[in-house]
């Protein structure tokens, strides 16, 4: 009786230690998600833009993006990244995905407003009249 007793707890220890020992691989970011709040700083026109841009930041960044505010410069938001990332090489980004001119004195808001006005342009240019 008392070996089956010491069976049963050696097989319960086994099961609960495998489950610690044999995770499963970790879930991917959902950085969409992690920066939803930013939207609500901004006008529900730029909200979504505002998300998009900020999740493509904290991509370079990582979770150091729940500080954003819309009043950070690009200098502040390259300075939070784990891995050495310039001002200029967010700069260089932004030129390249959206076609837009700043500085490193850019702010959050700033850009998400000339990305907005860029798209606004594009979809005028394309817009039969």
């Amino acid at each position: 009786m008392i070996s089956q007793f010491y069976i049963y707890l050696i097989v319960v220890l086994l099961m609960s230690l495998g489950r610690v020992v044999w995770r499963r691989g970790s879930k991917p970011v959902d950085w969409a998600l992690i920066v939803a709040f930013i939207r609500l700083e901004f006008p529900s026109d730029q909200r979504e833009l505002a998300q998009k841009i900020a999740g493509g930041l904290a991509e370079i960044v990582g979770l150091k993006i729940k500080q954003l505010r819309p009043e950070h410069t690009i200098k502040q938001i390259a300075e939070w990244a784990n891995e050495p990332v310039s001002a200029v090489d967010l700069i260089k980004i932004f030129r390249a995905a959206f076609n837009i001119a700043c500085d490193e004195s850019t702010t959050f808001r700033a850009l998400v407003e000339m990305i907005a006005a860029q798209q606004l342009k594009s979809a005028e240019r394309e817009s039969p009249t």
